[in-house]
């Protein structure tokens, strides 16, 4: 998908509509092993023997289902008078998101 650099938007603290600069945001860095769940697994995985429920293949492994190979975009846009950001909506799944100077039509 194609999405433009800056676009015309409605910025709702300016109450007016104003160029706004899209940006992409990346999911950030989950952390991992802290919570309950993971920390009573890391503790059933200890000794010998069969460990239960620790020890079965992942869910995605044993349902064998159809995988989903693409993620929702999350935009942002940022108003070029005030700053501010505002949250982007647009529908779908996207494999590749890429940004143009000016899309023709």
């Amino acid at each position: 998908m194609k999405i433009p650099r800056t676009v015309k938007k409605y910025c709702p603290v300016c109450k007016t509509h104003t160029e706004h600069t899209v940006i992409i945001v990346k999911p950030s860095k989950q952390r991992t092993g802290l919570s309950w769940g993971a920390r009573k697994a890391r503790e059933g995985k200890k000794g010998k023997g069969n460990h239960g429920k620790y020890s079965k293949r992942p869910l995605n492994q044993r349902k064998r289902g159809v995988f989903k190979v693409s993620k929702g975009v999350d935009l942002r846009v940022e108003c070029m008078q005030c700053r501010r950001k505002h949250v982007w909506r647009i529908e779908g799944r996207y494999k590749k998101v890429e940004f143009v100077s000016a899309i023709r039509k």
